[in-house]
């Protein structure tokens, strides 16, 4: 891998990234942004990393080639596993969160259907509630705790958030 050589120089690196980034562009279809990067930004690039010196018996034009090749390599693999994953995803992982989340929504509704059973004998309030009622009183009943905990703030806080 040539790209070792040079994995310390600010300018191979940013020339790299931008022809990855080429690649990446053109891989979504984005072709004209691509072509812009290709035609005018990393050819100014090349030609300032090809006048800084190089060590010995190295060839510019077969490191650039080989870097060329490395990155269009490295942006198909990761787009092949970008595939594999979302087909991962679509066949395995929702099927199952689509299941778990009916196997909850009937819960709450044979609990709410149970309550109702118990409740709607004495009050008549129960009678043709919807799935929908039944949800959002169920949500307003025992509200979700929040993952992230906030300090409370003060008056000083809304004053400097709005001067910022």
């Amino acid at each position: 891998m040539m790209n070792r050589s040079f994995s310390n120089d600010p300018l191979w690196i940013s020339l790299v990234e931008q022809f990855r980034e080429a690649c990446v562009l053109r891989r979504n279809g984005r072709h004209s942004e691509s072509e812009h990067l290709l035609q005018t930004e990393l050819p100014n690039k090349i030609a300032a990393w090809s006048k800084q010196p190089l060590p010995g018996g190295l060839d510019r034009r077969s490191i650039l080639e080989t870097m060329f090749q490395e990155e269009q390599r490295r942006v198909e693999e990761a787009f092949f596993v970008q595939k594999l994953v979302a087909t991962q995803i679509e066949e395995q992982l929702l099927p199952k969160l689509c299941f778990m989340i009916a196997e909850e929504i009937r819960d709450v509704v044979r609990s709410e259907a149970r309550a109702g059973n118990r409740s709607g004998a004495l009050s008549g309030t129960m009678a043709g509630t919807g799935l929908g009622d039944v949800l959002a009183r169920r949500m307003t009943q025992s509200p979700a705790r929040p993952r992230v905990q906030f300090d409370e703030s003060s008056p000083d806080d809304d004053h400097q958030l709005q001067a910022a």
